[in-house]
């Protein structure tokens, strides 16, 4: 039940916002083991974001989910997160933050798990 928050001082598509919506779900999978039917992303482009002083080309990403991944896969994880954003946004990998934040609490359809 990942939830993958991702801002970006960059401007989106809906479209691309589609395309990179498959592509975390595919890389969440792969990484985490999570089924992209569970998997729920969100974009908030244009964000006011800096790094190092520049706003340019800056992405945050949250990555919250149900249980502890483990330490491999949010590494594997974090790597393709910024290849990925770095091949689609143009936005380099070291203007990019991943965060994790882990729960044991996490409601769905009227209830928790």
């Amino acid at each position: 039940m990942p939830f993958i928050n991702t801002k970006t001082t960059v401007s989106l598509s809906k479209s691309k916002k589609d395309s990179l919506t498959a592509e975390i779900c595919r890389i969440t999978r792969e990484c985490l083991g999570k089924g992209e039917n569970w998997v729920m992303t969100g974009f908030e482009d244009n964000a006011s974001l800096f790094f190092q002083g520049d706003s340019a080309a800056v992405a945050y990403v949250e990555v919250k989910s149900f249980g502890t991944p483990s330490a491999a896969g949010t590494s594997q994880m974090t790597g393709k997160l910024c290849h990925l954003l770095s091949g689609e946004l143009s936005i380099p990998a070291d203007h990019i933050y991943v965060a994790y934040f882990p729960t044991d609490n996490w409601g769905w359809n009227g209830s928790n798990f």
